[in-house]
């Protein structure tokens, strides 16, 4: 197959199926290759009795990015959803964030309210710890953080990058109980496998293909541009050693004649006595279906064998070996290679910024031809 005007991507999540879009928008012929039987990655929601759940945890759709936002609603239809979590504190079900207001409700108050009083004018980013703490006082971080961010990731959290509380720890005043603030914000009506099907609908599809570096000189030719949205340690077959996942693995429960099991769609909790970190209920996203008998609720359970979150240790060596990887990538002379999307660039990243890093590897290669 001839390079011109042709591209190999591997991985159908949300980045790799939007560069195959607009690469295909631009005159490429595009091949998908994906080591899964279905299309959609982590993103990919399901139905059962008509209502939607989510196998790999909750999804919301946020973005302050305008053309993103344009591109999904002109592909599958969006409906207005404001996502609200909470936090199951013994009997109290408080607000996360944080709020201010409402932490009378609990008995150790008096000692919190002394620690606001005291917080520094700065947070202390040396780790998540000490970020978290002088945040909220060591009382609401004991009680609300600390336990959930060991359950989470599987080690003490002074080991963690202060970077992990970016945009998902906070203590808020201002009674806003969304968790997000961005000025786009909605839930696809049929789903994300409908969006990412409708983003992979000029391309060629491989399932069931798990695809490594070395198979590039079979499946691509010389010069040829290929989107690598897997995990690189996957690309490489280890080869520099494996980089450290952090993976999550669900139960979902259909409750029959129940409306709404839960007060949000996710309820964090935070007890080690329970061994799920968070709850579930991805019905709350659809309005419309808010009377209809039979919900699902899902237990997210942390530690499983699977590539969900990347793990940004405070000392950086998880980083460094995602760069030492990423250097084989540049390094490569017989094609073009492009990292792109949460895995292969090892980042936590939300869906707008998938979408707009697969826009953005896409355009790269047009703009290189």
């Amino acid at each position: 197959m001839s390079a011109s005007k042709s591209c190999a991507i591997i991985g159908a999540g949300l980045t790799g199926a939007t560069a195959a879009w607009e690469l295909a928008r631009h005159g490429y012929r595009v091949r998908v290759y994906e080591r899964a039987d279905v299309v959609g990655g982590h993103v990919r929601s399901e139905w059962l009795r008509g209502i939607p759940y989510e196998p790999h945890g909750a999804h919301i759709f946020h973005t302050h990015d305008t053309e993103v936002w344009q591109l999904v609603n002109g592909l599958t239809d969006f409906v207005p959803y404001e996502h609200r979590v909470t936090i199951r504190v013994r009997s109290h079900q408080l607000s996360w964030p944080l709020q201010r207001s409402e932490l009378s409700r609990l008995e150790e108050w008096p000692e919190v309210e002394k620690e606001l009083a005291s917080l520094p004018h700065r947070p202390d980013s040396t780790n998540f710890e000490t970020h978290c703490r002088s945040i909220m006082g060591e009382t609401l971080y004991n009680l609300c953080v600390r336990n959930y961010t060991q359950k989470q990731w599987g080690r003490d959290p002074e080991t963690l990058s202060a970077s992990v509380a970016a945009n998902r720890v906070e203590l808020r005043s201002d009674g806003y109980r969304g968790l997000f603030r961005d000025p786009h914000q909605g839930w696809p009506e049929r789903g994300y496998a409908d969006l990412v099907e409708a983003l992979l609908e000029p391309a060629g599809i491989n399932l069931g293909q798990d695809v490594t570096y070395a198979d590039l000189e079979e499946l691509t030719s010389p010069g040829e541009p290929v989107v690598v949205t897997s995990a690189l340690d996957d690309f490489f077959t280890g080869e520099l050693g494996p980089l450290e996942w952090r993976g999550v693995r669900l139960e979902s429960q259909f409750i029959p004649d129940v409306r709404l099991a839960q007060a949000s769609m996710v309820v964090n909790e935070p007890d080690l006595s329970i061994p799920w970190t968070r709850t579930i209920e991805t019905k709350w996203a659809l309005e419309k279906l808010h009377d209809t008998p039979g919900t699902v609720v899902m237990r997210e359970y942390p530690g499983a064998p699977a590539k969900h979150y990347p793990v940004p240790d405070s000392a950086g060596t998880n980083r460094a070996l995602q760069l030492a990887y990423e250097a084989k990538l540049s390094a490569d002379t017989r094609n073009p290679l492009v990292a792109a999307g949460r895995l292969a660039t090892y980042s936590y990243i939300n869906m707008d910024q998938a979408i707009r890093q697969g826009l953005d590897a896409a355009r790269r290669i047009i703009e290189a031809r």
